[in-house]
């Protein structure tokens, strides 16, 4: 009986996730388990995790029983520990998670007002902690009529309420008690916003690693778009929907580089379905060793941002 190759037992199995999530502990909380601030992120990331689970569960991403997306989010996350630290820059992503959730929702839905507020409700909240996280609202709103077929006339109008809420709420603070907001505020300031790009002073660790992500990103898009065909209508417009939103997210990734730590979070949130619906449906003969070098690639960008090897090459 031919056994069955070791990227099929790592992606179909219900036990990788698991495993994954007991080792990841451990190298989590390795620098110092004392610190609180790595046990929230841990905490935030798990909980991530368990929605990139369940959203990959009621949408059916991968037409397949499989956890690829959550194992990739987490294995993903658990290689740059500069994102560790529990921290204003994991919020607009799991604000932006929430919203692709709500959002996907509204598929064949006859009323999707009440998806549509809450899930730009999400985006303006998420706006706050990071301002440039409003330039997906429109690419969003677009997906929703091209992509979802439900945006409305009403719809938009509970999406343009939702988006608002935030600052409405916030507007009596800013207005009796200013000073309070003032770090907000700051975020606001274009000229720190969009700063000329400094490549020369972004850490190796930044570009090698976000480099290999979207190298990786890059041939699961075009594996998707090549084998389309094979998923369902819904499940292809829950990617065009993701595809689209890849644009501006890349876009601010690029140029906003002093921003790596919330950046990075967002991209994954919208590009893991596309390597989690790659390693696990492509096929080919070479797919399993193709599988292992990545892996691999991924353990070793992990090694050098752990002990900071980079510092040492820089020494050579």
């Amino acid at each position: 009986m031919r056994s069955q190759p070791f990227r099929n037992r790592v992606s179909e199995s219900m036990i990788s996730l698991p495993i994954l999530v007991i080792l990841a502990s451990i190298i989590w909380m390795m620098p110092d388990i004392q610190n609180l601030a790595l046990w929230g992120g841990w905490a935030l990331v798990g909980v991530m995790t368990y929605f990139m689970m369940a959203w990959n569960t009621q949408y059916q991403l991968i037409r397949v029983r499989s956890r690829m997306n959550s194992l990739t989010f987490l294995f993903l996350f658990l290689i740059f520990p500069q994102l560790h630290l529990l921290g204003w820059h994991l919020f607009p992503a799991c604000c932006l998670l929430g919203a692709y959730f709500l959002l996907f929702r509204t598929y064949g839905v006859y009323a999707p007002q009440g998806y549509f507020f809450h899930a730009f409700f999400l985006i303006g909240v998420g706006s706050i902690a990071f301002p440039p996280l409003l330039l997906l609202v429109p690419f969003l709103l677009f997906s929703s009529e091209r992509h979802l077929r439900a945006l409305t006339g009403k719809s938009a109008m509970a999406a343009l309420l939702g988006l608002s809420l935030p600052y409405w709420i916030l507007l009596p603070v800013f207005l009796f008690a200013r000073e309070v907001l003032q770090p907000y505020i700051s975020l606001w300031q274009l000229e720190r916003l969009w700063q000329p790009m400094q490549f020369t002073h972004v850490p190796p660790s930044q570009w090698m690693g976000g480099g290999l992500v979207f190298l990786i990103s890059i041939v699961s898009v075009v594996h998707f778009l090549r084998t389309a065909y094979n998923d369902k209508i819904r499940t292809r417009q829950y990617h065009y929907l993701l595809l689209l939103q890849v644009l501006p997210l890349t876009f601010l990734h690029f140029a906003l580089p002093q921003f790596f730590a919330t950046t990075l979070p967002l991209c994954l949130v919208t590009l893991v379905p596309f390597i989690g619906h790659y390693f696990a449906l492509a096929k080919g003969r070479g797919m399993n060793a193709w599988f292992i070098l990545w892996m691999l690639l991924f353990l070793l960008l992990g090694v050098a941002n752990y002990f900071d090897l980079w510092t040492l090459l820089s020494n050579f």
